[in-house]
């Protein structure tokens, strides 16, 4: 039978470099639809300007946006990388444009729109890099803080896609809880007809996506552990080949025998790292795309607010062994480069090293971030289940 739902608009600013993000937020945004649906009859509709805004004329084409748009929307949702966008009449860039707009609307209301900004922190080919517009964005992005402001940032589009869902969770939360004092805006109903056997009984429910979480947060734990174990051993392997190089400085033929097994330990530890880098990449994946289902599915047990805090507890945990692990590599990093060019084999396994561990590092930072994002979101949604106790606890 026919019901009513209440339809959170999201304004989406973003430059031309982010079309991959944008098509995740797509993606996430009809999974949350199909999710809450029934448990919070609330759904999110997504505001662009290809798919909301029509032929027309002003005095340039953001003018036509911004008259054509609504601006009464609920969330604003800004993503950068690279660029910060095309330059109009009245701003450095249309995304900034947009932004002002939605802050100086904040500011009016205090609560309205939710603005969340998320920055890709990743390589760009030198081809596709434009100064000035690094530069803009690099400027913009400092003068947040300055602003009041807090911004999310991720690595590839698995953390972009956990830290969304999650965030997203947390305003659904908020709003379906009428944890928002918005007196500018009114909720948008849309009628629809909701089909009661519509959900396929082979997805996954809470517990399901607990249990993924759980056992590939275990796996992330084992590889950094089995990392920093390694990186122990090559360091005390590294000091044993030199002080045999040391003790065989009249003897060249032992000293190269102490280099060439130097060279040897070396590889065999650019090998653990390769492998481990991939479980903990598949791991890492696998977790937090797990996690955010389950954060989003929250939704439903509006009252547990036990295991959310539990969560985020293990999320405490994971940034703590990112941290060790991050502060040990970047040590065998530097300590590996420093090492002379005495050989071939030796030159070779330094790069072989050098190439792994910043793939490990990479990882590592991808994990700090969405971790952190992912605190964020459930802290948020704490807030909003219980507002009358502190979420920090």
């Amino acid at each position: 039978m026919p019901r009513h739902r209440t339809v959170l608009q999201v304004f989406v600013a973003s430059p031309a470099d982010v079309a991959e993000e944008r098509a995740v937020l797509d993606s996430v945004v009809a999974e949350l639809n199909r999710t809450w649906s029934q448990s919070l009859s609330l759904s999110f509709e997504v505001l662009k300007w290809e798919t909301h805004a029509r032929p027309g004329f002003a005095q340039d084409p953001q003018e036509v946006i911004n008259s054509q748009l609504p601006d009464d929307y609920d969330v604003f949702l800004g993503i950068f990388w690279s660029r910060l966008g095309t330059p109009t009449g009245r701003a450095r860039a249309g995304t900034v444009e947009e932004f002002e707009r939605a802050h100086a609307r904040f500011r009016s209301t205090a609560t309205a729109p939710e603005i969340m900004l998320y920055f890709k922190d990743a390589p760009i080919a030198p081809s596709k890099l434009e100064g000035a517009q690094l530069a803009a964005l690099l400027e913009f992005k400092a003068s947040l803080s300055d602003r009041g402001g807090l911004y999310a940032t991720f690595e590839d589009q698995a953390g972009f896609e956990a830290s969304l869902r999650a965030h997203l969770s947390a305003i659904a939360q908020k709003f379906a809880s009428g944890g928002t004092q918005d007196s500018e805006a009114e909720y948008r109903e849309e009628k629809v007809s909701i089909e009661p056997d519509a959900a396929d009984d082979a997805d996954f429910g809470l517990l399901d996506y607990l249990d993924i979480y759980e056992s590939r947060a275990q796996d992330m734990m084992l590889a950094m552990a089995s990392i920093n174990e390694g990186t122990v051993r090559i360091g005390e392997q590294l000091t044993q080949r030199n002080a045999e190089v040391q003790d065989a400085r009249t003897n060249p033929q032992a000293a190269k025998r102490s280099i060439k097994r130097a060279s040897e330990d070396m590889f065999h530890y650019a090998e653990t790292l390769g492998n481990q880098v991939g479980v903990l990449s598949r791991a890492r994946q696998d977790a937090f795309f797990a996690l955010s289902s389950a954060v989003a599915l929250m939704a439903d047990f509006p009252g547990d607010v036990e295991q959310l805090r539990d969560l985020r507890i293990t999320l405490y945990d994971t940034i703590a062994s990112a941290s060790t692990a991050r502060s040990g590599l970047t040590g065998m990093r530097d300590a590996t480069s420093s090492l002379p060019r005495i050989s071939k084999d030796l030159n070779k396994a330094k790069r072989a090293v050098a190439e792994n561990l910043n793939r490990f590092l990479a990882e590592i930072e991808s994990t700090e971030s969405t971790v952190t994002n992912l605190i964020d979101a459930m802290t948020r949604l704490l807030e909003s289940t219980s507002p009358g106790s502190s979420p920090a606890q």
